[in-house]
């Protein structure tokens, strides 16, 4: 694990994206890539300065109809295979567009049925947040993981959960993004300062603890 220098132009960048404000923390840690074990995914909430389990977030669909996903639960910490040991879900919400029929609405809870893909990425916690209640915070990670789903009315689709952090590419976004059937919600809300929802985590699971230790 290696540190790198944070200049204070790329820490209020960082709090201009995740809405709080803070003083600059200590360094940084780079991407390490454990191997084995669990990943546990979360949508969180940081509009205190702590990552909390417990947040939502949003996509849309082609017509302007909108998904809230609130969730959170675990894979195995493997990349290019499928699994099915999985575990979690939560609840969705849809708000319909401009379509008049043949697209979904409602609302109820989904279950997590299997990992498709899970990719780590470079960045690390972000210097202007004081503790994680998720997790340690040197066990956070970000990247992008896409989740087969079954919802409440009989249908399923794909949960795709994407974490930027301190120090990733510009690339990966921020949020959700999901499908039910054929209707496809591929644009993800951006989070905004102030505003808590459309953030995500990922934290490696030790010794079976998934539970922060507000550090």
């Amino acid at each position: 694990m290696t540190e790198k220098k944070i200049t204070r132009r790329r820490a209020l960048k960082v709090a201009a994206f995740v809405g709080v404000a803070g003083a600059l923390g200590a360094p940084a840690q780079a991407l390490a890539d454990e191997g084995g074990g669990k990943v546990r995914w979360d949508i969180v909430n940081i509009l205190t300065p702590c990552v909390s389990p417990g947040g939502h977030a949003s996509a849309f669909a082609q017509d302007g109809s909108k998904i809230t996903i609130a969730g959170s639960g675990t894979f195995p910490n493997v990349r290019n295979r499928c699994t099915d040991d999985v575990t979690g879900g939560g609840t969705w919400s849809i708000t319909p567009g401009t379509s008049t029929s043949g697209c979904f609405t409602g609302s109820g809870t989904f279950t997590v049925k299997e990992l498709l893909s899970w990719t780590p990425a470079p960045g690390v916690f972000p210097p202007v947040l004081s503790c994680d209640a998720i997790g340690r915070k040197e066990d956070i990670r970000p990247g992008v993981a896409k989740l087969r789903v079954k919802y409440s009315n009989g249908e399923f689709g794909v949960l795709t959960v994407s974490c930027h952090l301190f120090g990733s590419p510009d690339c990966i976004y921020e949020g959700i993004a999901a499908s039910m059937r054929y209707e496809d919600f591929t644009r993800p809300e951006n989070p905004a300062p102030g505003v808590d929802a459309n953030r995500t985590a990922f934290h490696i699971v030790r010794d079976g603890n998934d539970q922060g230790e507000n550090n």
